[in-house]
């Protein structure tokens, strides 16, 4: 008897699967989308799962917060018990045993400050108000990674405070593009805070009044370079002649799709023939779906994964400038130079199309649409490497 079919992706560096519960090829074909979106999900509820949430949401502690400024003779501490139903309180001190109980009525009451933490879970419910979904896992790793390194809370945010705090960070070797892009990070979770009415307090935002741009010279130097129509012929013609078959797949599948290099080992378990899937999870900025060249899609099948600083070094033999990001600049020119839609290629680009799908509806592009872009641009690139 032949074995049971899966569907498989990778979570990180964990190799995670459904059983898609037949041994018929045809059978599983037809279950493979849906056995796919399930186990995203699954990995999906995994992750929000282990994230630190509050008991109660920001609407409930705002409409807790009215009903205690409006009625005086309302105790801050019974408001919070009558809301979690956990009472009573500790004799030596006369807090309420439960700490979640107690924190929440200290937010009640103002005696908490207001943190980071809570405007990032105001933010994201301003965004699932507007978008229907949230904010990805990478956003949240990114938001992450800036708390940890911020020593004020938004109350504490004055422009001297700012301004130290980034210095501080210049002097430990973080480069002002970095300190630009966690300056805004918290910029927006402020204004978010302040449009939607949580924390109105926290008006004028203080971030707006921090000079925390760059120049357009020190922007440009950190543009990734473009490979240029030479790049491409040496690329093709010299350089991945001499690799070894898994090098070239990752590389040919950065130069064909534009997909991020934490999506090359993707190509492997991605299963319909011609597309590559690429989940939702760290590292891949929501993932995607797009077109891959048949010939490519195969000899991927038995592709091994190749760390991203190992490609990027091959790609030194074609130019001294040339990153894995480089290839991604590479098929963006593409797709202007094939004239198609500028924003089927963000999709081709597996840019994520929110404010779009909100304003027309839809799950972005269909297949076909995406498949005709894709050969538009994949004729642009072998006139590159013909010409």
């Amino acid at each position: 008897m032949k074995g049971l079919y899966y569907v498989e992706v990778y979570d990180g560096p964990r190799r995670r699967s459904l059983s898609l519960k037949t041994d018929s090829y045809e059978l599983a074909c037809q279950r493979y989308k849906e056995g796919l979106r399930e186990l995203l999900n699954k990995i999906r509820r995994e992750h929000q799962a282990t994230r630190k949430t509050p008991a109660w949401l920001p609407e409930q502690l705002d409409d807790l917060r009215q009903e205690y400024q409006q009625n005086h003779e309302l105790d801050a501490q019974e408001l919070a018990a009558s809301f979690t139903g956990k009472r009573g309180y500790k004799e030596t001190t006369g807090e309420l045993k439960d700490a979640k109980t107690e924190e929440l009525a200290e937010l009640i009451a103002g005696v908490n400050a207001i943190t980071w933490e809570e405007l990032r879970v105001r933010a994201e419910a301003v965004r699932k108000h507007k978008t229907g979904s949230g904010y990805s896992i990478s956003w949240h790793k990114n938001i992450d990674q800036i708390l940890q390194r911020v020593p004020f809370t938004p109350e504490q945010a004055t422009v001297r405070s700012i301004r130290a705090w980034m210095d501080q960070q210049a002097s430990k070797g973080v480069t002002s593009v970095t300190l630009k892009n966690w300056c805004s990070a918290l910029q927006g979770l402020i204004e978010r805070a302040i449009t939607s009415g949580h924390a109105p307090q926290l008006a004028p935002n203080v971030f707006k009044q921090i000079d925390f741009s760059i120049s357009k010279e020190l922007e440009l130097k950190n543009v990734y370079y473009c490979p240029t129509k030479e790049d491409y012929r040496k690329l093709f013609n010299e350089v991945l002649p001499e690799l070894p078959e898994n090098y070239r797949v990752g590389i040919e599948l950065m130069v064909w799709t534009g997909c991020r290099v934490s999506g090359t080992k993707h190509l492997a378990t991605s299963t319909e023939p011609g597309w590559l899937d690429v989940p939702d999870e760290d590292g891949t900025k929501g993932g995607g779906r797009v077109p891959v060249p048949m010939e490519l899609w195969i000899r991927g099948r038995d592709l091994k994964v190749i760390s991203g600083s190992r490609l990027s070094a091959a790609l030194k033999k074609v130019h001294p400038k040339l990153s894995n990001h480089g290839l991604r600049s590479g098929f963006k020119r593409a797709t202007r130079a094939a004239g198609i839609d500028s924003v089927l290629g963000e999709a081709l680009m597996m840019h994520k199309l929110q404010e779009l799908e909100a304003t027309y509806g839809g799950e972005g592009f269909p297949d076909e649409a995406l498949k005709a872009g894709s050969e538009k641009t994949w004729e642009a690139i072998r006139g590159y490497i013909n010409s």
